[in-house]
């Protein structure tokens, strides 16, 4: 009995040991993602329109996973054939939505305001799990979303102020949150029966059919300057290929409530590059924002480590006369 409550412990043990990975995996991601919204200003100011933009940023990604494939040497067909087909229609349906719905969304609303209806996206995951998959709710993950929502709100609310809302951008920027909360959930199951270079692949190579297609019927621009192609490609590879990669080993692990709140990182990052790039003030609303979406961020992660170590409840003990059914060890 001893020695199975040891390899019970062993266990419990491991298996906080290997959300930790996945966790620095979505913060390393979502920062990198953070430096999105700076470098598509610039790509959007050299008349760049969202389509075109994601279209290179995903075609230019797909050619570095599908060489890290070959030279990983992964059967690509047999895995398409044995069901990997599936991830290329998330990413080619709601993976492009989600994408598309809040990069033109930013074009005619307010940053503040299409990041802030964005960010509702962790509450919406929390009650997807709970409606449709059934799984129970902690308080301290409704606590840290609170806190995460707080911090956002604060960031983002002194750039609402006297602003006019374009019913357009608000058109693209509502279904926003629901679409992408229900990519994570799907992505969550979906992707643990594949490598992170499939998954990362496979929704990228989805992305890239969408925004392919999208193109034939818009036109494509093209960049005027060297600059922006040094853009794209970085847009590529960085905040494309390598965060994808990340976000298919990370959501898996840590679920699609987990994830969410981790992945506000990516908020942190724009307080962060705003302010020190483009020199926007940092009042205190904004500082405490941060803080507070940073704490929310350390308190999952502190939570989800203590309960990985809580000790389980033992047995009790088989009285004399045997009248309890709980099995001899």
């Amino acid at each position: 009995m001893a020695a199975r409550a040891r390899s019970r412990d062993v266990a419990l043990i491991g298996r906080s040991a290997s959300t930790w990975p996945a966790a620095v995996a979505a913060l390393s991601g979502s920062t990198m993602v953070g430096f999105m919204p700076l470098l598509a200003r610039r790509l959007y100011a050299d008349g760049l329109s969202a389509p075109s933009m994601l279209f290179w940023r995903y075609d230019l990604a797909i050619v570095a996973l599908a060489a890290a494939a070959l030279f990983m040497q992964l059967d690509l067909r047999r895995i398409l054939r044995g069901g990997g087909w599936r991830i290329v229609l998330l990413g080619a349906t709601l993976g492009a939505a989600q994408t598309l719905c809040f990069w033109e969304s930013l074009k005619t609303l307010e940053t503040s305001i299409a990041v802030l209806l964005f960010y509702t996206y962790p509450a919406v995951t929390l009650a997807l799990d709970r409606l449709i998959v059934k799984q129970p709710v902690r308080p301290v993950a409704v606590l840290c979303i609170a806190m995460i929502l707080g911090g956002a709100a604060l960031i983002t609310l002194p750039g609402l102020r006297g602003g006019m809302i374009d019913p357009r951008g608000l058109l693209w920027a509502i279904p926003s949150p629901l679409i992408y909360s229900l990519y994570l959930a799907i992505n969550s199951r979906l992707l643990r029966h594949y490598p992170p270079l499939i998954g990362a692949g496979g929704l990228f190579l989805g992305m890239a059919i969408t925004f392919s297609a999208i193109a034939l019927f818009l036109g494509l621009d093209m960049p005027a300057h060297p600059a922006s192609w040094v853009l794209i490609v970085l847009i590529a590879l960085g905040p494309g290929a390598l965060t994808m990669t990340l976000f298919s080993y990370s959501v898996p692990k840590l679920g699609a409530t987990g994830f969410a709140i981790l992945a506000n990182a990516e908020l942190v990052t724009v307080v962060v590059i705003g302010t020190l790039v483009l020199g926007e003030e940092i009042t205190p609303g904004r500082a405490l924002g941060g803080l507070l979406i940073v704490a929310g961020i350390v308190t999952h992660a502190l939570a989800r480590r203590d309960a990985a170590h809580a000790p389980k409840s033992a047995p009790r003990p088989i009285p004399v006369g045997g009248t309890w059914k709980t099995k001899v060890s």
